[in-house]
């Protein structure tokens, strides 16, 4: 395995799986040709990237070490790439993969260059872990000095698609009745966020990078799972506190609606009175946080990791076969 980031790297040791780091301070022709003696000691002939530097990065590094490259098309923002280089590299791609019927409808609709390669929509699979789990909630809840169910959950990196504002405001026109808002997760904006929290006066925990192994007891132990994407590829922590039986309750963008469907409550993108409403009724209405725990759980199911993992064999295999096939979806 190659892993440009140190927490996917470890991520890959702690599952006991041999992983190197291919170095990321490099840019250009030096980087590619660094890149293209790991995957020679490695012998390996497919590269999967998932952002435009990996996608450039790959297709140089091909021409030293041939192989099958593969984009995995993972970007929260509204327009794929259109600088030549993007373009020009995807003249390297055998395959495209999409993570939702709508990322795909939408990035293939604003590139014609994206639309030159055969593609497939493979969602996410949520990993067995996520479930329902009384001990880790007690875990988390006592590491961080929360009290279970008196707490709403975001969770994600401190970026802008992740519209922690929005989150700000609504809570803002929650009032005194507000409960307390903590995230998951680090980032660029971690310090602009807690100046905006403050300046608000809004109850906000910022928790950081939370282990895996804890969050599902995160999940778990919240009353509710809030989350506020405009663009939004697939939307893996929605899955993840479904499959926990957390009620949630989104932003109506992106593919999350595929996701959450009717097991949840969907709101108007920039609404945030109608959020703020939706999260009052819902906070006090803890029979209807538990039918929509219930219903997300069983609509989790839908999403097996077994079945994206043999959806991506079954890809990468195809591609590697040298397999021209129409553009399909799986």
């Amino acid at each position: 395995m190659l892993a440009g980031e140190l927490p996917v790297l470890q991520e890959f040791e702690r599952r006991g799986l041999p992983a190197s780091r291919v170095p990321t301070k490099s840019t250009g022709l030096q980087a590619a040709r660094k890149l293209a003696r790991a995957l020679r000691a490695l012998e390996a002939n497919c590269l999967v990237v998932d952002r435009p530097r990996d996608l450039r990065l790959g297709a140089l590094a091909r021409l030293a070490h041939p192989l099958v490259l593969i984009n995995r098309y993972n970007l929260s923002r509204e327009s794929p790439p259109r600088d030549l280089l993007s373009r020009l590299a995807y003249y390297a791609v055998r395959l495209t993969i999409f993570l939702s019927e709508s990322n795909a409808q939408q990035a293939l609709s604003r590139a014609a260059y994206l639309r030159s390669r055969p593609y497939r929509i493979i969602p996410n699979g949520v990993d067995p872990a996520f479930q329902p789990d009384s001990v880790k909630a007690g875990e988390f809840c006592a590491r961080y000095d929360l009290a279970s169910d008196d707490f709403v959950l975001a969770v994600g990196s401190l970026t802008a698609d992740k519209r922690y504002e929005f989150l700000f405001e609504v809570m803002r026109g929650l009032g005194s009745d507000a409960p307390v808002l903590v995230i998951c997760g680090r980032g660029p904006l971690e310090d602009r966020l807690r100046a905006q929290a403050a300046s608000l006066q809004v109850r906000v925990r910022f928790l950081g990078l939370v282990e895996t192994d804890l969050l599902p007891g995160a999940y778990t132990a919240a009353a509710i799972f809030v989350h506020a994407c405009e663009i939004e590829t697939f939307g893996l922590s929605v899955l993840e506190a479904m499959a926990c039986g957390c009620p949630v309750i989104a932003s109506g963008g992106g593919a999350v609606p595929e996701v959450l469907g009717d097991a949840g409550v969907l709101i108007r993108t920039n609404d945030p009175d109608d959020y703020a409403a939706a999260l009052r009724n819902l906070m006090v209405n803890p029979s209807l946080r538990r039918t929509l725990g219930q219903a997300a759980q069983e609509r989790a199911r839908r999403f097996s990791l077994r079945q994206m993992q043999q959806s991506y064999a079954d890809a990468i295999e195809q591609a590697s076969g040298h397999v021209r096939a129409a553009p399909s979806r799986s």
